[in-house]
């Protein structure tokens, strides 16, 4: 009887260290994804809970979280990365957005004034954050301080700048891509409901690429809005995109249900996976 009972607690304890040692060596739920100055590559992992970094193909744990709820980085949304290697992070669970230095303590910068941010995106000396809860896009300085409201739009996600430096957002409502300008007025770019449920966006040019969750993929859609979007790539190995950034020739996709991160060329190629799994 004590022989079972031994060889019980000892099994218990190899899976375990099992369980352990995945969670330490590869992405759990990753949801957005980042390049810093130097081409590593930073991911937020909802169900790491935290931030993985990645060089040269090889993946560790930048910032791991605890996994008691209003801990800082426990519910991680979101990732941007400042050309000084600063990387800021939204995070649902404390409802606030994070700057992360060289010493990889996070420090919060809005007093808990944004709720869900789905995405940030780096602008000169401030931030700009969409946040779901309070359906706003909000601008605060890098350095924290002042929240400032900059439009009222539900279901806000994904946000970019055109080449001319105008303010573009992806949202799951109709008219999905719009325009916000300096006055905080509105206007459509693309109209109707050609996506299914988008997410992040990348603009390279006077184009706008987006990350596609229910449509498996990722469209591709001039900003004149003269031509209906086009679903440039979908099917495996995509899964689930949601997170999607620049990155050298073509654009990196966070993909949680496929857990990895993809590259996807910008013309005609393979999609690969990043991470060496060796």
């Amino acid at each position: 009887m004590l022989q079972k009972a031994f060889l019980t607690l000892t099994l218990m304890f190899v899976l375990a260290l099992s369980a352990t040692s995945t969670a330490n060596d590869q992405l759990v739920y990753p949801l957005d994804v980042a390049v810093g100055p130097n081409e590593e590559v930073y991911i937020a992992d909802r169900k790491l809970p935290g931030i993985w970094k990645v060089v040269d193909g090889h993946l560790e744990v930048f910032f791991k979280a605890s996994k008691t709820f209003r801990t800082p980085l426990n519910a991680v949304r979101c990732v941007a990365v400042d050309t000084d290697g600063t990387v800021y992070v939204g995070d649902s669970s404390t409802r606030e957005v994070y700057a992360i230095g060289e010493d990889r303590k996070p420090l919060p910068l809005s007093d808990g004034h944004i709720g869900i941010a789905a995405d940030l995106l780096i602008d000169g000396d401030r931030l700009i954050v969409s946040d779901l809860e309070t359906q706003r896009i909000w601008s605060l300085p890098k350095s924290g301080g002042e929240v400032q409201e900059l439009a009222v739009i539900a279901g806000v996600r994904g946000l970019a700048k055109s080449s001319e430096g105008e303010l573009i957002c992806v949202t799951t409502l109709e008219n999905p891509v719009r325009k916000i300008a300096e006055d905080k007025t509105e206007s459509v770019i693309i109209s109707g409901r050609p996506f299914e449920m988008p997410h992040h966006c990348v603009i390279a040019e006077n184009t706008i690429f987006v990350a596609d969750n229910y449509a498996g993929g990722i469209w591709k859609a001039e900003l004149s809005g003269e031509t209906p979007p086009e679903l440039m790539r979908s099917g495996a190995p995509l899964q689930k995109p949601v997170g999607l950034c620049q990155y050298r020739d073509g654009f990196l996709v966070a993909d949680p249900h496929a857990k990895e991160i993809f590259l996807v060329p910008a013309g005609a190629g393979e999609v690969t996976r990043l991470i060496n799994s060796e």
